[in-house]
Parts: C-alpha cells; sequence; structure tokens
C-alpha cells in the first residue's frame, strides 16, 4: 500500500470513528437549538427517554407530511401498547422552519401533546445532526430534499433502529 492510499485509510477510519461517536449519542449533540415557543432547548432534556427523531422541510407540503402522519401512527401504536416516547421533529432549513412556523405546523395538525418537540438550529447544528443520522440533505431549485429516515433512541441518545421507507413496519420505531 502507497503511503498516500495508508494516509486515506486512516482519515476514512478516523472520520468514520467521529461519525460513530457522534451517532452514538445523539442528546449530547451541540446547538443552538430552539424549540417552537422559540425557548432554548438542549437534546440532553431528552436523556433517560426513548425518542423518534426525523429530519424535515415544514414548507414542505407532501413528503414531509406523509412523515408527520407516519409518526402519528407510530404514537397511536405507542399508546396502545402503553409505551412513552418522545418525538423529535428537525427543521431542515433555519431560514423557513422557524419557531412560528412549527408553532403553526403544529396547531394545524393537532400536535400538540407535550411530547412532540420541533425544532429549530442553525445550519451548522442541523448539519451535525442529519450527518449523525446518515441522512442526506441537499438543495432542487428552491426546495430542500433528503432521505426519508426515522430514528429510535435509546434513552442514552444512542440509534438503536430505523425505517428508511414509507412502507417499512411501524412497529420498527418502538422500543
Amino acid at each position: 500500500m502507497t503511503l498516500h492510499a495508508a494516509g486515506c485509510v486512516a482519515l476514512w477510519c478516523a472520520s468514520a470513528t467521529v461519525q460513530l461517536a457522534w451517532a452514538q449519542d445523539l442528546y449530547h449533540r451541540p446547538g443552538p437549538w430552539w424549540d417552537e415557543q422559540s425557548r432554548p432547548f438542549r437534546m440532553d432534556q431528552l436523556s433517560g427517554q426513548a425518542s423518534v427523531v426525523t429530519l424535515a422541510y415544514g414548507a414542505c407540503r407532501r413528503i414531509c407530511s406523509t412523515s408527520l402522519r407516519l409518526l402519528q401512527e407510530v404514537q397511536a401504536r405507542a399508546d396502545a401498547r402503553g409505551v412513552t416516547l418522545q418525538f423529535v421533529v428537525i427543521g431542515l432549513d433555519p431560514q423557513e422552519d422557524r419557531p412560528q412556523d412549527w408553532a403553526e405546523f403544529r396547531r394545524e395538525r393537532q400536535l400538540m401533546r407535550p411530547n412532540w418537540h420541533f425544532l429549530t438550529g442553525d445550519a451548522a447544528s442541523v448539519g451535525r445532526v442529519a450527518q449523525a443520522l446518515g441522512v442526506r440533505v441537499w438543495r432542487v431549485d428552491s426546495h430542500w430534499m433528503h432521505d426519508f429516515k426515522m430514528v429510535l433512541l435509546t434513552p442514552n441518545g444512542r440509534i438503536l433502529r430505523s425505517i428508511e421507507q414509507f412502507n417499512a413496519p411501524l412497529d420498527t420505531l418502538l422500543p
């Protein structure tokens, strides 16, 4: 192996280790984050609780709305089994997914339970979470696009399981 190839392998391994460490504890993800009431939100507030996390673009009225309906179905299944979960929706675009936009979104869809959190972060924070979750994000014209992914986090903030297709079994997201 050449010195250059060995260096590339070492960099890849170091990068993979950093990504793995970030993905293992999402509850200690640096912010800043704000909830839909414009209050500062620290991810470590979720420590000790299982959570379902996804990224969404609030201005998207088709795909992301479908994602939210799936989360509501997960909530209904969790309720039926007596399972307590936190639901965290992280806005992709700090310019469009502002706290007041999430508050309106939440009201319109009657997602008023206290275990639902709609978060706005700066671009760097959103990018770090997307990377940690393994979600690709890109822009097409004026719209944000992203991989579909919902993640179940353990009470210590580690990724336990995920779904990456709309027709995946939703029970996967129950602890």
